[in-house]
Order: structure tokens, then C-alpha cells, then sequence
């Protein structure tokens, strides 16, 4: 996907959501906007001392709960990394071909409401 094509399917979007790291707290929170290739996400928890915060390059898990009209009631969990940490925000790269097909189309339709 472009660049071009990437940022107009950007949305700001609140979505209750958590990350999971191996070695890390789960980090829960809420989205503040997302594309087909990132998410960044919200959470007080960036903000409190934790044993190992995630740092840029760490793989884990987005879990996305996704509700409302049109749209199906699910957990989506894909697989990600983190981009980067600034504050109480994180931004990762989210790897979507990991997504089965009602997933994949759940995750879609996301862009289209």
C-alpha cells in the first residue's frame, strides 16, 4: 500500500485495546487513531513505573474490541511491534496477514464507517 493510500485510510478512532509483550506488563487503553499498517494507542499505564516498559522493536499482541452499529462484536488480536513510545502514547506497527478471512474483513471495515 502507498504512502498516499495509507494516510487517507487513517482514522481516529476510539477502540478499548491492550497490548501484550513477552517480558512486559500488558498495557491497556484506547486507540487514538489507526491505519491498515499502525495503530496508536492511549494508556496511564506508559506513565506508571513498570519492572520493563516496552522499547521500539519488541514483537507482541493488539487486541482491539471492536462495537458498534455495523459492525460485529469481536476481540481482534494481531500480531505487532512497537514503533515507538513518546509519553503515554505507543505506536505499532501492526502485521494484519496473520488475520483469518472474518478478521480480516472485521478489521476492514473499520475504514468504511
Amino acid at each position: 500500500m502507498t504512502e498516499a493510500r495509507v494516510h487517507a485510510a487513517r482514522r481516529e478512532l476510539r477502540l478499548a485495546c491492550r497490548v501484550e509483550f513477552s517480558g512486559s506488563s500488558a498495557i491497556s487503553g484506547t486507540t487514538r487513531d489507526l491505519s491498515p499498517v499502525d495503530v496508536s494507542l492511549q494508556s496511564a499505564a506508559l506513565l506508571t513505573p513498570v519492572p520493563r516498559r516496552p522499547k521500539p522493536g519488541d514483537r507482541g499482541v493488539l487486541t482491539l474490541t471492536v462495537r458498534g452499529p455495523g459492525l460485529t462484536n469481536a476481540l481482534l488480536k494481531i500480531p505487532c511491534r512497537v514503533a515507538f513510545i513518546n509519553g503515554n502514547i505507543l505506536n505499532v506497527q501492526i502485521m494484519t496477514a496473520g488475520l483469518d478471512t472474518h478478521q480480516q474483513e472485521t478489521f476492514d471495515l473499520l475504514f468504511k464507517h
